[in-house]
């Protein structure tokens, strides 16, 4: 019969050879994820900061982002305390169509687009709304990704002009398939 202090040891010794192999499973699919080029670590060479730099200028197409973003949402109020969380979304824009969509609260839909203004390095969507929430009229819905820094702000205008940042964060190009 084993003493409890034996069937600790064994339980512990157990915890330490299964962690120890899942850790090694990580490793092993990270490595193969660099090796397929589905994960890039370290600073881009020559080639990737010049495409890069034609990617920020890039005005025909389309183009995909996905955003980590803050939440900020309102309870019942504007002035009330803020449920704050983050999340993850994906945004689009047809540059051609001058049009742009994202995920999300208040969302600038795939099937009600927003129109697309770009300004340099920022994409802004915008579409006029027409509901109420948190006790006011929203009259307009708009967002921005500014492809220098990546960084997205979605905006709510409320009648009598007062405005509201639900959503903040950073976006990177998506790439899909082939990669």
């Amino acid at each position: 019969m084993k003493t409890p202090r034996a069937a600790s040891g064994q339980t512990m010794l157990a915890v330490l050879v299964s962690a120890a192999i899942v850790l090694l499973l990580v490793l092993a699919l990270g490595a193969f994820g660099v090796y397929a080029g589905w994960i890039h670590l370290g600073s881009t060479g020559p080639k990737g900061a010049a495409t890069k730099e034609i990617e920020k200028e890039k005005n025909t197409g389309e183009a995909k982002f996905i955003c980590e973003v803050t939440i900020s949402m309102p309870q019942r109020t504007l002035e009330a305390e803020p449920k704050v969380y983050n999340d993850m979304l994906i945004a689009g824009v047809d540059y051609d169509q001058k049009t742009g969509w994202y995920q999300g609260d208040f969302a600038i839909s795939e099937g009600h687009k927003g129109a697309l203004t770009v300004n340099g390095s920022k994409i802004a969507v915008s579409r006029p709304a027409m509901f109420e929430r948190f006790g006011l009229m929203i009259i307009q819905e708009d967002f921005t990704i500014d492809r220098a820094d990546g960084s997205f702000v979605q905006t709510l205008t409320f009648k009598g002009n007062k405005t509201r940042h639900i959503l903040k964060g950073f976006c990177g190009g998506l790439t899909t398939a082939p990669f």
